[in-house]
């Protein structure tokens, strides 16, 4: 059985369609569940009417373009969902892994807790939400363990594979559309439960995080690229697209790299205009906030 689903999804990648829902696969029983995507190109960024139509801060404007052309050279698989808390605390009891520390939600600021942590970011998760309170070198040391346990390539994704796979295929601010009014159905956005004039104009029953999963996919059958955490990529933060790589390739050139790139927006409500595709977020590499956590990809052999 495992060699038929294999050569579908080897058949699925050779006819250029995104892999079906019956095409996941993991490794482990506590294993991230990923799909395959297959390779292609896309436009990567935002057209500045996009940030004006959105209400972004002046300097997202710079952050997301010029909008250019990246082409994906190979298929990869990447992770249905964002790691959960219950993943990650496999990790922790198979390592032994130590963190402690956290910054959570006090108002429209945030507060540093050395009380606060993965396991307790001041509201209530269980093992079926998204693990936060973890900075970019935690998230790291979670796949670099993962590939050690399986003998797979596990990674952080790049930043323009983030983009492609949050777009699969579309190319409206939300692979849903424009609109803000059907958010809740796809995504958990910072909604009408906040106390925030510029929140998304429905009610999607979760002031915190939600369970993954919860919401609609995307066409690539990937759920939460939108919403629920900041998910970490790989590369250092740049400025803007100007010298970016064309070919999906992380843009990690700066050896001090003191800031990371953040992907997809949360619930969080302070800046309900960075939950868009090109939306990008310039974050402290050693921060553990309680909106940020973290997406896996793997290479496949032979892609």
């Amino acid at each position: 059985m495992l060699a038929f689903m294999k050569a579908l999804l080897i058949l699925s990648l050779w006819l250029g369609a995104p892999a079906a829902a019956a095409d996941t696969f993991k490794d482990c029983t506590d294993c991230p569940v990923m799909v395959a995507v297959p390779a292609g190109p896309f436009d990567m960024g935002a057209a500045p009417e996009e940030n004006i139509r959105e209400r972004s801060p002046e300097r997202y404007i710079q952050w997301e373009t010029p909008v250019h052309r990246v082409t994906i050279a190979a298929p990869f698989a990447v992770g249905v969902h964002e790691i959960t808390r219950g993943q990650f605390a496999a990790f922790v009891r198979a390592t032994d892994y130590r963190i402690a520390g956290c910054d959570i939600a006090k108002g429209s600021d945030w507060e540093p807790r050395t009380d606060k942590s993965w396991l307790d970011p001041n509201f209530e998760q269980d093992d079926s939400h998204p693990v936060v309170c973890v900075n970019w070198h935690d998230a790291q040391a979670y796949v670099r363990w993962l590939s050690a346990r399986t003998g797979k390539n596990y990674r952080l994704l790049t930043e323009a594979e983030w983009e492609y796979v949050a777009r699969a295929g579309t190319t409206a601010a939300r692979y849903w559309g424009d609109g803000r009014a059907e958010a809740c159905r796809y995504a958990n956005v910072p909604d009408q439960s906040h106390d925030n004039a510029d929140v998304f104009p429905c009610n999607d029953e979760m002031k915190f995080t939600a369970p993954v999963g919860s919401f609609a996919p995307n066409a690539w059958g990937l759920h939460d690229t939108i919403g629920n955490v900041w998910e970490w990529v790989v590369d250092c933060f740049h400025d803007s697209y100007t010298g970016a790589p064309a070919d999906g390739s992380a843009w990690d050139t700066d050896p001090a790299c003191q800031y990371h790139v953040g992907r997809s927006g949360s619930w969080n409500p302070r800046l309900p205009s960075q939950l868009r595709a090109a939306a990008r977020g310039r974050v402290t590499t050693t921060l553990r906030n309680a909106n940020l956590g973290f997406r896996v990809a793997m290479t496949l052999p032979n892609a």
